[in-house]
């Protein structure tokens, strides 16, 4: 059974193998232009997919999310009183039966020992 629909002749199964030619070529297409712009950033021409460029980095530097994860991890540091470049102020080394506690002049430790007389 055929039917006319404008300019087209469509039955069942032209109509279907053409969907499916359509379909086919078109992603075969898109793998095509996919692996031609990977191709262009590998050698540098472009920002695609693996690496961002300036503007991914300076947008996402002002994005609100990126902003309240920094700021969290500001106040954890800040609560934890820690600087980022020194150690923690306390270390406890089990085997050896010593706990170190950093005092408030730098480079300077107290230590107690097993041993040692308070």
């Amino acid at each position: 059974m055929e039917r006319d629909r404008g300019l087209l002749r469509f039955d069942g199964m032209r109509s279907a193998l053409l969907v499916v030619t359509v379909g086919l070529a078109a992603g075969v297409c898109l793998i095509l232009v996919d692996r031609a712009l990977l191709w262009a950033e590998r050698r540098g021409w472009i920002y695609y997919r693996k690496t961002k460029g300036r503007t991914a980095a300076l947008a996402e530097e002002f994005s609100p999310a990126a902003q309240a994860v920094k700021r969290a991890m500001e106040q954890e540091r800040i609560r934890k009183n820690v600087r980022p470049a020194e150690s923690p102020p306390l270390a406890v080394d089990l085997d050896k039966g010593v706990a170190r506690i950093r005092g408030s002049q730098p480079g300077r430790q107290a230590s107690a020992g097993p041993n040692e007389n308070e």
